[in-house]
């Protein structure tokens, strides 16, 4: 009897990490179809690069305010209602997205959707994922964002072709649709127990500011999320927004190619994070592992300068995807995130991280939109290699960090 149990339990836990894990894919979709929707957006002349930046900032700008008022839901109200009303918010926000031409209001249903759906599936997926699997939590935070990753990837090449075909307002009506099936699946699994949330009755009563200053004055904790930031900027820059751009620019590519070589990122995260967060569950999560995935990364960044004049297709998806793999050692700094927190305030805590995350995906994706707007800052090179040069330099900051950090902060838990 006790097996069943806890054989009921297990596939409990696993339908559960599911539907977070689809909502997760969803909102990491909407995250990343810009990528593909901004050349021929641009290409009509209804936009040019700064409001198309504009636009899908706006998802990271809504995500950032809404992330205080979530965390304090997520440790205080039961996460089915709260979740299943999230996914419904976000799919409001794509439908007006998609149902007016106004860059105001587009801009405003971006920011609906990401107050909504991208915080409520980020900071629902680490809440959840950290209650059920303390003990592999980096391997299931691995497979958590790979999901995400595969959103993004298929928001790539298979979304060009309706856009070639059918136009960009068809594109995001399927974007709609999936998300239809995604609040569909959560109804019927999205059902965590009551000891998968926390009782609102047993949380201590800290005054607010008490908990703000013991959060935002946790320097360590502030560096650890820059950090999973700079890791994370081939997924925002090249992932989610100007890669198509980027790689027409630099290389000369066709869209449909460069979409292609876009692919190739998010494939090379979605196998590389679950394997680190493998990885990281059976060795610790230690400085070198991050040091050496960010150092990496770089010298792909540095390879990809050197083959601008002679670059062909196979190669640069290789690089892509090896690029992809070793910052994907990210899913290591989450963990390094969760260690910082205190139990009872995992839900703020990780709202204030998120918070700094995605507020900073938003800033570098208009600053990407300005870069691109500017000379090229490396003779020689078009503009779009200003692109690479933001990435080549996080990439170097994101390798330094996790080796000076044992001497910044003595008492730091791996």
């Amino acid at each position: 009897m006790v097996k069943l149990n806890n054989q009921h339990l297990g596939s409990h836990a696993m339908l559960t990490f599911a539907a977070i894990t689809l909502f997760y894919f969803f909102e990491s979709a909407q995250m990343a179809y810009f990528n593909v929707l901004a050349p021929s957006l641009i290409s009509s002349g209804a936009y040019h690069h700064a409001q198309i930046a504009a636009i899908s900032a706006a998802y990271y700008y809504g995500d950032m305010v809404g992330l205080f008022p979530v965390g304090w839901a997520l440790d205080r109200l039961p996460l089915r209602k709260t979740l299943i009303f999230a996914i419904i918010g976000s799919l409001v926000g794509t439908f007006l997205l998609f149902s007016t031409d106004n860059f105001f209001l587009q801009f405003i249903a971006r920011f609906i959707s990401g107050f909504f759906g991208g915080t409520f599936a980020f900071l629902g997926g680490i809440r959840l994922i950290a209650l059920l699997f303390p003990k592999r939590f980096s391997y299931y935070i691995g497979l958590f964002l790979a999901a995400g990753m595969f959103g993004g990837l298929i928001c790539q090449y298979p979304l060009l072709v309706i856009v070639n075909h059918f136009g960009p307002d068809m594109a995001m009506k399927v974007v709609f649709l999936v998300g239809v099936l995604v609040v569909i699946f959560n109804f019927l699994y999205l059902k965590p127990k009551e000891a998968v949330h926390t009782d609102k009755d047993s949380l201590p009563r800290q005054p607010f500011l008490t908990v703000f200053r013991e959060i935002v004055f946790n320097l360590r904790n502030l560096t650890d999320v820059i950090m999973v930031f700079m890791l994370d900027t081939p997924v925002s820059v090249i992932g989610t927004l100007w890669g198509v751009v980027l790689f027409m620019g630099f290389f000369h590519f066709s869209p449909a190619v460069s979409s292609w070589v876009v692919m190739s990122l998010f494939a090379g995260l979605m196998l590389g994070l679950p394997v680190w967060g493998k990885l990281a569950d059976a060795l610790g999560n230690r400085p070198w592992m991050i040091a050496t995935g960010a150092g990496i990364s770089f010298i792909i960044t540095l390879l990809l300068f050197a083959m601008q004049s002679s670059a062909s297709v196979i190669p640069v998806m290789l690089l892509l995807f090896v690029l992809g793999f070793f910052s994907s050692v990210q899913s290591i700094g989450f963990s390094w995130l969760t260690k910082n927190m205190k139990p009872e305030l995992i839900g703020r805590n990780s709202a204030y991280n998120s918070v700094i995350f995605m507020g900073s995906n938003g800033a570098i994706k208009q600053l990407g939109g300005f870069m691109l707007g500017l000379p090229a800052i490396l003779l020689g090179s078009g503009s779009a290699a200003n692109l690479l040069l933001i990435i080549a330099i996080t990439m170097l900051l994101a390798t330094i960090y996790p080796l000076v950090r044992p001497l910044l902060y003595r008492d730091a838990v791996y």
